[in-house]
């Protein structure tokens, strides 16, 4: 792997790191007094240029592991959406990229895809500590506070991701140790001496410290306003404790920030037409709260959320790995739902693409002429509206307004007030995800856990290919049922033998510590690994 060296690194406008793990990239590299105040004081865009950094690391390419599906958080995205039912890959070992994640091996300490769930957080983490590093902490320039809150924004993120994959959720398991917690304060220590894994409450503190930070930092803050939707600001941030909050069980708290994000009027979620079309790859749509900025740089080849989602362009769906829902979830979907059109319906062979007007001709006769089979996904558009066309730019989404609706109403209707969520839940669903106005649609819930139930299936529908499902299975330590779908099943999807049954809580889930962490880290031996399972016990 390759080293960081800082001070060189941050003179280019990109910024982009390499690799970095505890035990052989060592934070040595602190800067001292007098090199912090050359970089602020004789050249302040060095500090813009290291906040980039951060940023570089969501779709960096090659740079945890070393590989073609090594490439940022996109990689992650699509490894935790295989692991799931509802998303699964038609001949998956076609190719054999994410077979992995698909198969369940891919939690072990060996594991590429494992790893690169691991590095990549720690590079996010290494990145924001630097930008804290260079920045005074009592900062009275309004700029500076701005990028140490967005370095704190995206610490906590990279926690909250390490924190859902290397322990189970957070009530109940608060002493269960997580991993190593690393800030811009005690790097040289774990630097030299390695550091103990943190208990999942200790994770969360940091992560809930970091955010209230970050929010503090831009509150009120004239220069705290973003370019573009890559960078956070304080939606974002508010998005994220929302987040945090949900995995806690703290609803009211949750309910607050979600609302927040809601009432900032800096977002508008799709109306039922615009959902029923194909979309999600541009970072201007009014719906995305924040998410990844993709440029021709950026792309290489396939190996893209889009390479390998897209079902209107060249990639890996078009020569026969094309990506689809379970049929379990897709019967649920109600007729009056504009995002049934987000797949190809098994009965009718209809998709979005009898609405969708493309660049360069008939999308439905391209999906027919593509041999795209029933249950693909048409959720994705094309770069520029061109079919079939090799160019996988797009724009990833990490967070979208629909998300903060979908918070807001799980809480509110699980922290005391079933009635006040149902309204929530029923007002999103008939304001955005509903066609017949006439006959609105009705939550038919009586208590908790059947309204979670109707929140967890709008939150899979809405999220489906957005890499959160996963997510929900942990903090609500959910069943992993492929064996109640049709397609999952039928040998003619070719994925059959990874028609697991896996109930929540299992071993199995987990992602271990990698192998290297164990190896260097001087506070870790095999005795604090995660232990792992045999997916075959779940057939």
């Amino acid at each position: 792997m390759k080293k960081i060296y800082l001070l060189s690194s941050i003179a280019l406008a990109g910024f982009m790191t390499s690799c970095y793990d505890l035990a052989t990239e060592p934070m040595g590299n602190v800067i001292t007094e007098e090199q912090r105040t050359e970089i602020i004081d004789k050249d302040p865009a060095k500090i813009d240029a290291l906040t980039s950094g951060i940023y570089s690391n969501y779709n960096g390419w090659e740079m945890c592991y070393g590989d073609m599906f090594d490439f940022g958080y996109p990689s992650v995205m699509l490894q935790l959406d295989c692991r799931t039912a509802d998303f699964f890959s038609v001949n998956i070992d076609l190719y054999g990229w994410f077979s992995g994640p698909a198969e369940y091996l891919d939690n072990t300490s060996t594991s590429a895809y494992n790893i690169v769930r691991w590095r990549l957080p720690y590079n996010i983490i290494y990145t924001s500590n630097q930008v804290l590093n260079y920045i005074e902490a009592d900062t009275d320039d309004n700029g500076y506070k701005f990028y140490r809150g967005q370095a704190y924004g995206n610490r906590a993120f990279a926690y909250w991701v390490l924190a859902q994959l290397y322990q189970f959720n957070y009530v109940g398991h608060e002493d269960s140790p997580c991993v190593p917690l690393i800030t811009e304060e005690n790097e040289e220590e774990v630097a030299n001496d390695g550091a103990p894994r943190a208990s999942v409450k200790e994770i969360y503190d940091q992560i809930l410290s970091d955010l209230n930070n970050g929010i503090e930092l831009m509150t009120n803050n004239p220069a705290a306003v973003r370019s573009d939707k890559r960078y956070m600001d304080i939606n974002v941030l508010y998005g994220l404790r929302a987040r945090t909050y949900l995995c806690m069980q703290k609803y009211a708290e949750a309910a607050a920030d979600a609302q927040r994000v809601i009432n900032s009027g800096s977002f508008a979620a799709l109306s039922a037409t615009e959902a029923r079309l194909p979309g999600f790859i541009d970072i201007t749509a009014p719906n995305w709260v924040w998410g990844i900025y993709t440029n021709t740089e950026d792309v290489h080849g396939l190996y893209t959320l889009a390479g390998f989602m897209g079902s209107y362009t060249y990639g890996y769906a078009s020569v026969g790995m094309w990506k689809a829902i379970s049929s379990e979830l897709f019967s649920q979907i109600s007729p009056n739902d504009p995002r049934r059109w987000w797949w190809i319906d098994p009965t009718t062979g209809v998709s979005n693409a009898q609405f969708y007007t493309a660049a360069d001709g008939d999308a439905a006769a391209y999906l027919q002429d593509a041999g795209a089979p029933p249950y693909a996904v048409t959720k994705f558009a094309p770069y520029n509206n061109v079919l079939g066309q090799s160019n996988n730019e797009a724009d990833v989404p990490l967070m979208r307004i629909e998300e903060m609706y979908l918070i807001l109403a799980e809480a509110q209707g699980l922290g005391g007030n079933l009635a006040e969520g149902k309204a929530t839940l029923e007002n999103f669903v008939n304001s955005y995800r509903w066609l017949d106005k006439k006959n609105p649609w009705a939550s038919t819930s009586t208590d908790g856990p059947s309204f979670l139930n109707e929140v967890l299936f709008q939150r899979r529908v809405e999220l489906w290919g957005e890499g959160m499902n996963y997510y929900d299975i942990m903090r609500l330590n959910l069943d992993m049922n492929r064996m109640a779908s049709s397609n999952w099943t039928d040998p003619s999807y070719r994925m059959q033998d990874y028609a697991y049954y896996i109930p929540g809580g299992e071993d199995i889930f987990l992602s271990q510590i990698p192998y290297t962490e164990i190896d260097y880290n001087k506070q870790l031996s095999d005795k604090d690994q995660n232990p792992t399972g045999n997916p075959s016990a779940y057939k």
